[in-house]
C-alpha cells in the first residue's frame, strides 16, 4: 500500500527514528553567513570546558579568549548589529552566573506541592523560582559564551544564545513576587518565555548539525548534555509553578471556618504537572497511535501495534516525559518496521510494547522487527548528530519536503531526523534516576527497554533539579 510513496520517504530515515520533514524545508542558506564562515574557519581552538585542558582542533597555535570571542575584523568595520542585539559581555551575566544555583531535590519540589495547596505555599514558591530563574539563565548565557567563536556566528545557535540572554534581562528585573498581583504578572513571563524558548532545539540541532566540523565530538556531547540537562531542570521548575497556579485558581473554594483557599480536589490526583495516578498503558496507545499517524501521512501506511504484559499498570510520574521517550522509541520502531519490508510483498511486522512494574520502577519494552541495528554503527546510536539520512536541506537545497502543518512528522517532533531522538530520550529516561538501553539482533530487530523509578517522597530524596 503506497508503495513507492513509501520507498522514497523511508529513504530520508536516520536511526533516530521517523524523518524530520521540517528539516526539509529549511531554507537556502544566507549568502552572508557563508561568507563570515569562510573568513573566520581557520579559528579551530576554542574556550574549554570548566575541567577540560585548552586544545587544538587542528595543528595551529591557540588563540588568547580575547582572540577566540571577538570578531578580528571588529576594530576595520563599523558595528552593523542593531542597538537590541546583546552584548556578548556583560557584567551582570557574570555577576549571576558566578552564584551557586539553589540546590532542588525531587523530594522538596514534592513537599512543596503536597496538598493543601494553599496561597501561601504558591507565593513562596513563586519567590524562590524569581530568584532563581536569572542565575540559571545566567549560567547557560555562559555556556554558550565558551563555544568556539565560529559556532557562536552559526544563525541558529545565535538565535538561541539571544533568546536565553532576552530571558536572563527580563527575569533579572523581576526578582520580587509579594502578593497574587505580582504572582499574575510573573505567571504572564513564565508563560511568555517557555512560548519564546518551546523550539530552541530543533534550532539547536540543525546549528549543531551545520557546525559539526568546527570543534571535537567529546565537546559536542559536553555543551549538549550540559544545555539539555539545564534546560530539562528549569522547565520542570516553570512548568510545575504554571500548573500548580493553574490549579490553584481553577479548584479552589473558601473554606468558611479559616477563610483560606484550598485546593478542593479530594482525589489530589495531580500535583502540578506531576500525575499520581498515571495509567500506564493509556499513554502508550496515544503514543503508539500518534506515531501511526504519522506514519499514514508520511510513508502512506503504518505498522500495527499490541500491548501486552501487566497492562494495568499505574505508577507517579510526569506525563509530558514519557509521552516525549514513548514517541521517540516508537518512532525508531516503527520506521524500523516499515523500512523492514521496502520493495517487498511481506506485511508489516506488527510493534509489540510490554509494560511490567516491579516493587518501585516501572519497565516498558518496544520490540520490533525490523532488521536491528548495523554492528558498525551500533554505537554511535546515543551520538548527537549522528544520523543515516543521506540527503537534508543542508546538503541539497532542493530536496525539500514542506512543513505547512500538513505533515504530522515535522509538527509532532522537528528533530527527528538530525540526530537527537535517542540521545535526549536517554538523558529524559536517567533525570530521575532510570535508564535506556537498545539491545540489536542483526538481521532481526530491536529491543529498546526504558526503565522508569515512580517519583516517591521516600525513594528519590537525593535528586537534584
Amino acid at each position: 500500500m503506497g508503495q513507492n510513496r513509501m520507498s522514497s520517504s523511508i529513504a530520508m530515515l536516520g536511526t533516530n527514528g521517523v524523518c524530520d520533514a521540517s528539516m526539509h524545508a529549511q531554507a537556502t542558506r544566507d549568502d552572508a553567513r557563508s561568507s563570515v564562515f569562510g573568513r573566520h574557519c581557520a579559528l579551530g581552538t576554542h574556550q574549554p570546558f570548566p575541567d577540560q585542558q585548552t586544545k587544538s582542533f587542528k595543528e595551529t597555535k591557540p588563540c588568547r579568549e580575547s582572540e577566540l570571542y571577538k570578531d578580528p575584523d571588529a576594530h576595520s568595520k563599523p558595528d552593523s548589529r542593531k542597538e537590541t542585539e546583546p552584548s556578548f559581555y556583560s557584567e551582570e551575566v557574570d555577576r549571576f552566573a558566578a552564584l551557586d544555583q539553589q540546590p532542588v531535590t525531587l523530594h522538596h519540589l514534592l513537599e512543596t506541592c503536597a496538598p493543601p495547596l494553599t496561597r501561601s505555599k504558591l507565593l513562596a514558591n513563586a519567590q524562590f523560582l524569581a530568584r532563581e530563574r536569572p542565575v540559571r539563565y545566567a549560567k547557560r548565557v555562559k555556556l554558550f559564551q565558551r563555544l568556539p567563536y565560529i559556532v557562536n556566528l552559526n544563525p541558529h545557535i545565535h538565535n538561541v544564545y539571544q533568546a536565553y540572554y532576552a530571558n536572563f534581562i527580563e527575569s533579572q528585573g523581576f526578582s520580587r513576587v509579594e502578593n497574587m498581583e505580582d504572582e499574575h504578572k510573573f505567571i504572564s513571563m513564565l508563560a511568555r518565555q517557555s512560548k519564546l524558548l518551546l523550539d530552541i532545539m530543533p534550532q539547536i540541532a540543525r546549528g549543531f548539525y551545520e557546525c559539526r566540523h568546527y570543534f571535537r565530538p567529546d565537546d559536542r556531547r559536553r555543551f549538549l548534555d550540559q544545555l539539555i540537562k539545564m534546560r530539562i531542570g528549569l522547565r520542570l521548575l516553570t512548568s510545575q509553578h504554571i500548573a500548580l497556579y493553574d490549579q490553584f485558581h481553577a479548584k479552589t473554594t473558601v473554606s468558611a471556618p479559616t477563610k483560606h483557599a484550598v485546593l478542593a480536589d479530594p482525589t489530589h490526583r495531580h500535583q502540578g504537572i506531576i500525575d499520581n495516578q498515571l495509567h500506564v498503558t493509556d499513554m502508550v496507545h496515544i503514543c503508539a497511535q500518534s506515531v501511526q499517524a504519522m506514519c499514514d501521512m508520511t510513508f502512506g501506511d503504518s505498522p500495527s501495534f499490541i500491548v501486552d504484559g501487566q497492562t494495568d499498570v499505574v505508577f507517579r510520574y510526569i506525563p509530558s516525559h514519557l509521552d516525549y521517550m514513548l514517541t521517540e522509541l516508537l518512532k525508531n520502531a516503527f520506521c524500523a518496521s516499515l523500512k523492514s519490508v521496502q520493495d517487498t510483498e511481506n506485511e508489516i511486522p506488527p510493534v509489540i510494547i510490554t509494560v511490567s512494574k516491579g516493587d518501585s520502577r516501572v519497565a516498558i519494552r518496544v520490540r520490533d522487527q525490523g532488521g536491528g541495528i548495523p554492528s558498525q554503527i551500533h554505537d554511535q546510536v546515543f551520538d548527537y548528530s549522528f544520523t543515516t539520512t543521506k540527503h537534508t536541506s543542508f546538503d541539497d537545497p532542493d530536496n525539500v519536503v514542506p512543513s505547512d502543518g500538513s505533515n504530522c512528522v515535522a509538527d509532532a517532533n522537528v528533530i527527528s531526523g538530525l540526530g537527537f531522538g535517542l540521545p535526549m530520550t536517554k538523558i529524559y529516561a536517567e533525570y530521575f534516576g532510570g535508564m535506556l538501553n537498545i539491545v540489536s539482533l542483526e538481521g532481526y530487530g530491536c529491543d529498546a527497554f526504558l526503565e522508569l523509578p515512580s517519583i516517591k517522597l521516600n525513594r528519590t530524596p537525593t535528586i537534584q533539579i
